[in-house]
């Protein structure tokens, strides 16, 4: 079965409202997920059963507030075939992120 992930990054959210975000999105979209702390904030990964278009993961991105820089570089990595364009750093700057959910 075809799989596909989306990625949100909310820089400053606190881990409590991460959580009450994610329950209401996976109810929402039918979507697993997955939480991530991260040195300013969380990742959350959502996970879906089915196959979501480029343009359908920029629509869930801003709706369910993705860091807004981060959607102006993956717009601009869109444009180059072959390169992925929604990506989220298991590293930065020597920080890993942490697993929570």
């Amino acid at each position: 079965m075809l799989k596909t992930t989306i990625g949100l990054d909310w820089d400053y959210v606190p881990i409590k409202t991460a959580k009450k975000r994610m329950k209401q999105i996976e109810k929402e979209l039918n979507c697993q997920s997955i939480l991530y702390k991260t040195k300013r904030g969380v990742h959350l990964i959502l996970i879906f059963n089915k196959f979501i278009s480029k343009e359908k993961n920029f629509e869930l991105r801003e709706k369910y507030q993705d860091c807004p820089e981060r959607i102006r570089r993956s717009l601009l990595r869109s444009e180059t075939p072959g390169v992925p364009h929604d990506i989220l750093f298991s590293i930065k700057n020597g920080h890993w992120r942490e697993r929570i959910w």
